[in-house]
């Protein structure tokens, strides 16, 4: 068909551009980056902490992750997790789903893993009730397992969680 001739314009587009695109143009500045995500285990901070106990408490969750914003922070991030994510922004879909204070439970579908897995994503409350970021739990995805009782399980799981949160601010002390 045509590919030879698209291939020969995308070679002359690009032969066009490396020869008559300055350098440092703002046509070749590249784009602003976000910093890789940082260790969970140099994180040295309560959110931290408590997700290393939920995982070593509860052998049917994969991983865990809590998303809130940092301490100087403008927007909403992962403060803590199970994978070394830390300090990765939020999508909007997250942040829509704390705002609108959302749970969302299905299958993984991010393709990062090839172990089943059901995903609950649910607002992280403090012990008063109040909002203070998002929860990421993952589960091995049993034969028969259902939204619903993933959801009874995340939920308890979630209320406990709820109990050892007195504020935002505490998930940020540092710990040993």
């Amino acid at each position: 068909m045509n590919q030879p001739r698209s291939f020969l314009r995308a070679g002359i587009l690009a032969l066009t551009l490396a020869l008559f695109v300055p350098p440092g143009s703002a046509q070749t500045a590249a784009l602003p980056t976000e910093p890789p995500p940082g260790k969970a285990a140099d994180n040295r901070i309560y959110a931290q902490q408590l997700v290393n106990d939920l995982l070593a408490a509860n052998g049917d969750l994969l991983a865990v992750g809590l998303h809130a914003i940092p301490p100087g922070g403008t927007g909403y991030a992962i403060v803590a997790h199970s994978r070394d994510l830390i300090g990765k922004k939020d999508s909007v879909a997250d942040v829509e789903m704390i705002k609108n204070d959302q749970t969302i439970i299905g299958p993984e579908t991010t393709g990062y893993t090839t172990t089943p897995r059901m995903v609950v994503h649910e607002p992280l409350r403090d012990n008063q009730g109040r909002i203070v970021g998002l929860a990421v739990l993952s589960f091995r995805l049993e034969p028969g397992t259902t939204k619903l009782a993933t959801h009874a399980r995340a939920s308890a799981l979630m209320q406990a969680l709820a109990r050892k949160i007195p504020d935002v601010a505490a998930l940020f002390q540092a710990t040993p």
